[in-house]
């Protein structure tokens, strides 16, 4: 009888070892993000020269503790339209025009994807929108950072967006690499 039991219970733990097998937290996440992140043409984006170089005026974060990391969650950058244009003078120019001295301001309460296979100087991915001139657009923040305390942060990425209104990007993505220090 005993050896029955011990039998019946080898069969029930190796049972549930294997149902439970697949399971681990880094499949728990949204399937889009992940999908996004594995992207090549992402990839190929954060690659490419950015069109703009601009500062934070200001930036919002938070961060917590993890058991082996720490979560920099960058929430809101205000970047003042006074950017330094790399690209092409008319492309400059429609940019430009189009901000017309107004300010450029990103936000969002996402949570950050790493991204350490596809680009080790942007590790985290921040979806949000970017306002300019009162119109909103869908973006996303490819960044590397750190923040000591409330008060106290750096970074440095890249904003990608379409921008559809500037003709000359051709169907392209506006790249513009921002830095930002507390």
């Amino acid at each position: 009888m005993k050896t029955i039991l011990k039998l019946l219970y080898a069969v029930i733990i190796t049972v549930l070892l294997v149902s439970c097998g697949g399971n681990d937290k880094t499949t728990d996440g949204p399937k889009l993000e992940n999908a996004l992140v594995k992207d090549s043409k992402i990839t190929e984006s954060l690659e490419k020269k950015s069109a703009l170089y601009g500062k934070a005026e200001s930036f919002d974060f938070n961060f917590s503790k993890g058991d082996n990391f720490k979560k920099f969650n960058i929430t809101m950058i205000v970047v003042s339209a006074d950017m330094n244009c790399t690209a092409e003078a008319k492309l400059c120019e429609e940019i430009s025009s189009f901000i017309g001295g107004n300010k450029l301001v990103f936000s969002s309460s996402e949570e950050y994807a790493l991204r350490e296979e596809e680009s080790p100087e942007y590790r985290m991915m921040q979806k949000g929108t970017i306002e300019i001139n009162d119109n909103t657009y869908g973006g996303t923040l490819y960044y590397n950072g750190d923040g000591s305390n409330k008060v106290s942060a750096w970074f440095y990425g890249k904003l990608i967006f379409e921008l559809p209104a500037i003709k000359s990007l051709k169907g392209e993505p506006l790249i513009i690499e921002i830095k930002g220090k507390k």
